[in-house]
């Protein structure tokens, strides 16, 4: 059955629309700031929020009235000037500058759980790029050569032992990094600092759970 929606969050929405702070909001309507922030993330108010500002910062520009000066002038065709990063797209990349503007409409959240989305299958993909077959899996590669006078090749022998060992450092790396990450998406969530401490131990588990709790607000949150 549907939940029955929390008419709180409406309230606080209205608040924070209106300008006051998350502090002062979970102080008026007595709850945790940690769970006002996790709404204004889930529901995206800063975009409503934003588009406000946008929309009364247009009604106080322009010229004044009879004022003719701007007429007939502005940017060139497709000059970016205004653009809200025109600072990016003159110096990055065309593609990079995508990247960053189909960022635009990410709450902090979405934004965390594509890092942890990123950076588990970068884990999952480094088995099989550091896939160790035994212990005489030796790795012999050719890494330079040497003319003149003295004419001589450089080699590069890894042990299968040195490569296990690479491996499990680089994937121990890999793995706490992936648990901060974990955490840190806790804790904008809602969660206290030690709760998510404690939850990331089983990081596995806490991710699974992260992705029942976003299939469940993408389905309208029915359950």
């Amino acid at each position: 059955m549907p939940r029955k929606p929390d008419n709180r969050i409406g309230q606080a929405k209205d608040l924070y629309l209106k300008g006051l702070k998350l502090i002062d909001i979970s102080k008026q309507l007595d709850l945790p700031e940690g769970t006002v922030r996790r709404w204004k993330s889930t529901y995206k108010w800063d975009n409503e929020r934003s588009e406000r500002d946008s929309e009364r910062s247009d009604k106080n520009k322009g010229a004044q009235p009879g004022n003719k000066n701007a007429s007939g002038h502005g940017a060139p065709p497709k000059n970016s000037n205004a653009e809200k990063h025109g600072l990016f797209r003159k110096y990055l990349p065309e593609e990079t500058f995508s990247i960053i503007d189909g960022l635009k409409d990410r709450s902090p959240l979405d934004l965390i759980w594509d890092t942890i989305q990123i950076q588990y299958a970068a884990i999952i993909r480094s088995q099989q790029i550091m896939y160790v077959a035994d212990r005489d899996d030796k790795t012999i590669e050719k890494v330079g050569t040497q003319d003149g006078n003295v004419i001589g090749e450089k080699w590069e022998v890894q042990q299968a032992w040195d490569k296990q060992a690479g491996f499990l450092k680089a994937q121990s790396t890999a793995v706490t990094s992936l648990k901060n990450v974990v955490k840190d998406y806790l804790e904008l969530e809602g969660a206290s600092r030690a709760d998510a401490k404690e939850q990331v131990q089983d990081w596995k588990a806490a991710i699974i759970e992260i992705a029942k709790r976003r299939k469940e607000r993408a389905d309208g949150g029915t359950g």
